[in-house]
């Protein structure tokens, strides 16, 4: 049986991110003072009493006519559409504001569309507030449950009533591998989101930093599943002027660290800039897989050279991923973009690659032969043994008589004879020295 579906709706600014964080245990969602800050959905597993579930966070509902940003009108369309899907809703009213219009008509479209919902009066920290929060009754949606979110007072009520007939078992697909579309404000991550999912799960704008939460989707792929994630876009700290961008900013890392591939975007018709050698620097660092994908190719100009020049020039600005894959696509016009998984995929299984201990000590000793270490630091190297002491990334142990006899460059040769002879596409070697 599959997951039941959980939704948070309701208008702006009534602490749907502050309940969703607390209801997970942690702070995934951007929580604000600023109304509007939610504008994606975002998912996560959750647990009540034994009864797992996929809780949604959505941006606020906006009625038709009343403006507040460019992006309400499709803000409050996913919104609705969520809450069309979802198994339970909860829609979620400030009990310090009492009843307003813009509740009344969010309550009118919950009744139409026949799902059950739960109603949450947020804000309730005052026995005032608690007591005044039967008013919401005229919304004709039920027992309002009052609550406060940010202290978890009366939480605990409103999930026994939302988890009521739940299953307490189901079966969740596995992972098999987990996908960060990264990369700078505006070069096409959410439209790549869209178009591997085929559908709409993120919004799509022309103006950066439109996405600032971390949106986790599953994909069934030639039977595995990926989960896609699509990233607030990463700008340099010092253009980082609101609170909210550098949440994101964090949540973002935080989301190459949690992920196996990274796709790093990268605007084919500007080039690379040194923000991308920033975030290819955190890819990099910790150990992920890379598939460097050049999108909008449709507005560069092209000849036989052109695919070779960009990758080049990319290197140049940032020269130690010379191990990516790499891909030009446009997300647009659908170009390549189906092969996009198919390097990821290729990636995901380079880094699960184990050389026997056997096999690596045979390697060596041809590697060895072809070009022994040559004197530095004042003596000249030996290499005893060697072991793969892990995967995901591949981490390499040789041991050695002394670790300052071995040169950089020679761990570099190393390196890339280990990278023709077993591939490890398109993700970091680690070798290590161990003194004997």
């Amino acid at each position: 049986m599959s997951l039941r579906t959980v939704v948070i709706v309701g208008r702006p600014n009534v602490g749907k991110s502050t309940l969703f964080n607390r209801i997970i245990g942690e702070r995934r969602a951007v929580v604000h003072e600023t109304p509007g800050v939610t504008r994606d959905r975002i998912a996560e597993r959750a647990d009540w009493a034994g009864h797992p579930f996929l809780l949604l966070d959505t941006g606020g509902i906006v009625p038709f006519g009343e403006t507040v940003s460019q992006f309400d009108r499709v803000v409050t369309d996913l919104a609705i559409d969520a809450a069309a899907e979802a198994d339970v809703v909860v829609l979620v009213v400030d009990g310090q504001t009492g009843v307003s219009a813009w509740d009344e008509h969010i309550a009118d479209i919950l009744r139409k569309s026949g799902r059950p919902v739960v109603l949450a009066v947020n804000k309730a920290e005052k026995p005032a507030i608690e007591l005044a929060a039967s008013e919401f009754w005229k919304l004709g949606l039920g027992e309002p449950f009052a609550l406060s979110a940010l202290h978890g007072r009366g939480v605990g009520d409103l999930l026994d009533r939302v988890v009521a007939g739940f299953p307490t078992e189901a079966a969740e697909t596995p992972c098999d591998c987990r996908v960060a579309i990264v990369g700078r404000p505006n070069v096409g991550k959410s439209s790549l989101l869209n178009l591997l999912v085929g559908r709409q799960e993120a919004i799509v704008s022309e103006l950066p930093g439109t996405t600032r939460d971390a949106i986790h989707t599953d994909l069934r792929w030639h039977g595995h599943t990926l989960r896609l994630i699509d990233t607030a876009g990463l700008r340099r700290r010092s253009r980082v002027e609101e609170a909210i961008e550098v949440f994101a900013a964090v949540r973002t890392e935080r989301v190459i660290e949690a992920c196996d591939v990274a796709i790093f975007m990268v605007d084919a018709a500007a080039g690379a800039v040194a923000q991308d050698a920033r975030i290819a620097g955190q890819i990099h660092d910790q150990g992920k897989g890379i598939v460097v994908a050049f999108n909008k190719w449709d507005l560069v100009e092209k000849d036989h050279k052109t695919h070779l020049t960009v990758w080049e020039n990319f290197l140049r600005e940032v020269p130690f991923l010379s191990y990516a894959q790499w891909i030009t696509l446009s997300a647009l016009t659908k170009q390549r973009s189906a092969q996009v998984l198919d390097k990821v995929w290729a990636v995901h299984e380079g880094r699960q690659i184990r050389v026997e201990t056997g096999e690596l000590n045979r390697f060596l000793e041809r590697t060895v032969g072809e070009q022994p270490p040559r004197t530095h630091g004042g003596g000249q190297g030996k290499i005893y043994y060697g072991v793969q002491a892990e995967s995901s990334p591949p981490v390499f142990v040789l041991s050695v008589n002394e670790p300052s006899f071995f040169a950089r460059h020679y761990l570099r040769f190393i390196n890339n004879r280990l990278r023709e002879a077993y591939g490890f596409t398109g993700t970091r070697l680690y070798i290590r020295l161990k003194r004997h």
